[in-house]
């Protein structure tokens, strides 16, 4: 009887073991080059750059090549690639997966759980503005590092609770090492530099002995010297002030638009052609 249930029990921790096993290889490598762009050397220190923030961050970064999206569009193409081959770190799947497809000519990044927050629209359009003239000109590894880090510097970005986006941004992202934000830097700069130009004109106001207030213009004109015989009134111009109607701008928010895969996921993205 005891045989049996040690042999059941080893039965059970078996197939537990299995299944944790093909759980954990379900996912595919960080870096998928189906279309071959890069070379082996390439494709090892791209793909530890990317396994290194990935697992720093826990947020998944991830590049997929594919020669061609086979009638699917980039953004569909993308999601489920994401979604049906394991990645994403937690419960809400957090992380970014680049696709370029060569057929077509595009690029896309979907985002997923906190990569909707991290990147923004904003986030990818300038990711992808950053990473153009690499893709076009077919220096794919150094189009793929922009992308890796830049995701990495929007994630920390948006951990600090500033993500980077359209509102207020200068087009610099986040520097943990510096000592203040740049607001405040700003307005240290503004009061010293008007404290400092306050007592220049002290110094020279307090120099000049030689002038003192007047009431009327005329105490300044000598005794005689002007007679006036006649007046009249000419009328020059007129001033006309016009307001511009504020535009009603959907966009002018910022965050991120979400869409639902056909996983039942909700994703943000964005992409272009190169």
């Amino acid at each position: 009887m005891k045989k049996r249930i040690l042999c059941l029990l080893f039965a059970i921790l078996l197939c537990f073991a299995c299944v944790t096993v093909a759980c954990a290889e379900s996912a595919l490598p960080r870096l998928v080059d189906d279309a071959d762009l890069l070379v082996d050397f390439e494709e090892e220190e791209l793909l530890s750059l990317l396994d290194e923030i990935s697992e720093r961050q826990q947020f998944d970064v991830v590049v997929v090549t594919v020669q061609s999206l086979d009638g699917y569009s980039a953004q569909a193409y993308a999601d489920d690639f994401y979604d049906y081959n394991g990645y994403g770190y937690g419960s809400d799947y957090d992380g970014a997966l680049l696709l370029l497809a060569m057929d077509e000519r595009e690029w896309h990044i979907s985002t997923c759980g906190y990569g909707i927050t991290a990147l923004t629209d904003y986030g990818i359009e300038y990711i992808g503005d950053e990473m153009l003239s690499d893709l076009s000109g077919g220096f794919y590894y150094d189009a793929f590092v922009t992308f890796a880090e830049l995701c990495d510097d929007f994630v920390t970005q948006a951990k600090y609770g500033e993500p980077f986006d359209n509102y207020g941004s200068s087009g610099e992202s986040y520097d943990s090492d510096d000592s203040f934000p740049v607001f405040t830097s700003l307005l240290i700069s503004l009061v010293i530099g008007l404290v400092v130009g306050l007592i220049a004109v002290l110094i020279m106001k307090g120099q000049l002995k030689s002038v003192s207030f007047k009431q009327n213009a005329n105490s300044y004109e000598k005794q005689g010297s002007m007679q006036v015989t006649g007046a009249h009134e000419l009328f020059l111009y007129r001033t006309v002030n016009r307001v511009k109607k504020a535009e009603n701008n959907s966009s002018s928010g910022g965050g991120s638009s979400v869409h639902t895969s056909s996983s039942g996921r909700s994703h943000g993205g964005g992409g272009g052609r190169f």
